[in-house]
């Protein structure tokens, strides 16, 4: 029976659990980066217009990074490099981790969301089948006692979590697709000497504009713009009144919570580029870092359109979602309890909203227009941002 604790872990709030995560990590060994400056030195700001047949509605995604791609460029940036295990065996898995923990660092674990219970209100059964699996979900363990069946648990919220270690072991061995857990691990090799912030800082900007003007797909970048409004037109035909109203919600909670930091990163990618324009003397940054405000504006005109306020069922939704974040990022003693009484209300507006769907297809206009008006302002942006560095 193992019993492994970091003692001198220091758990932080966050916003988005990769770079929570890492930032958590790297501060364990005295590297100290901001949220929006790792999402930043990681080139990490993307658009992504993301459907595959088998998913019941497209999604719209705000990173430019997948899986472990992430870490894995911050810890090559600073001149380290990072290890990553996988495996279909939970014993394998168990090993592993205890290895990891064994060496003292915290343990930066991919698990499906579905089996975390801190993530839903009191009562739901764990794993939530209603809110569908996640293998891509990244928090850290920095602590296991297989004795009393507990492990130590650091996520983006307020404060950090005991869960059972075997419920641990289920979210990490999840085969559920689309984003299987695998049991992945995540390990940072840690360099002598790192690299200096203000050399990569240009590096990693330029690296982003790259991408957002030439991805290596076109749904992603500033041309998965064009790819959604091409698609837009056709929503209303192409889903029926279920996977529309579920698009509708989940495009909502990825535009303004579901770990983004609020408007899709933007809002990050913001707070980078003032950081970034302080540490390089570079007042250009500083002024695109407020031109970025137009662009964070628009997205919440966007989300007022997706849940608009003349739906009363949709309105309730949007507000439902928004104040049920705030309250799991706040973490009060009494919060689960909290998010049962918001469940019921969203159970209710989800069935009342089945009745708005038709109206609100008449919405699809407006919010072609708004996402036009979106794709100018960001692209305003990014040739600003070209001019910049």
């Amino acid at each position: 029976m193992n019993r492994l604790v970091i003692k001198n872990f220091k758990h932080m709030a966050g916003s988005n659990c990769q770079l929570s995560s890492l930032r958590k990590v790297l501060a364990h060994y005295n590297i100290n980066l901001s949220e929006p400056m790792i999402l930043g030195l990681s080139s990490g700001l993307g658009f992504f217009y993301f459907y595959m047949k088998r998913m019941p509605f497209p999604m719209i995604l705000g990173l430019s990074v997948k899986k472990t791609e992430l870490f894995e460029r911050i810890l090559n940036r600073l001149g380290g490099s990072i290890k990553v295990t996988e495996t279909s065996s939970i014993n394998t898995a168990h090993n592993n981790l205890v290895n990891l923990l064994g060496k003292g660092q915290p343990a930066i674990t991919f698990v499906d969301f579905a089996y975390c219970p801190f993530f839903f209100a009191e009562g739901v059964e764990i794993p939530n089948e209603k809110v569908g699996h996640f293998g891509g979900h990244t928090f850290v363990t920095y602590g296991i006692n297989e004795e009393i069946d507990e492990a130590n648990i650091s996520d983006r919220f307020a404060k950090p979590f005991i869960i059972s270690y075997e419920i641990l072991k289920a979210a990490r061995s999840s085969p559920y697709a689309p984003f299987a857990a695998k049991n992945k691990l995540v390990e940072l090799i840690i360099p002598k000497k790192i690299k200096s912030i203000k050399d990569i800082i240009p590096e990693a900007i330029k690296s982003n504009i790259t991408f957002m003007y030439n991805p290596p797909i076109k749904n992603m970048g500033l041309p998965g713009f064009q790819k959604w409004l091409n698609m837009l037109p056709t929503w209303g035909k192409d889903f029926n009144a279920n996977d529309l109203l579920f698009g509708l919600v989940m495009n909502f909670i990825y535009l303004e919570t579901g770990g983004t930091g609020g408007a899709m990163f933007r809002i990050l990618y913001k707070k980078f580029l003032e950081e970034a324009s302080e540490i390089l003397h570079n007042e250009k940054l500083l002024n695109t870092s407020e031109q970025l405000t137009s662009v964070i504006n628009q997205i919440k005109k966007i989300g007022e359109i997706l849940l608009p306020d003349d739906l009363p069922n949709m309105k309730s939704l949007r507000e439902s979602y928004l104040k049920a974040n705030k309250i799991q990022e706040n973490g009060n003693n009494d919060y689960q309890k909290q998010l049962k009484i918001i469940d019921t209300q969203i159970k209710k507006a989800l069935n009342g909203a089945k009745d708005e769907v038709e109206d609100w297809k008449k919405k699809i206009p407006k919010l072609k227009s708004a996402i036009q008006n979106w794709y100018k302002l960001e692209f305003k942006v990014w040739e600003t941002i070209k001019r910049s560095i």
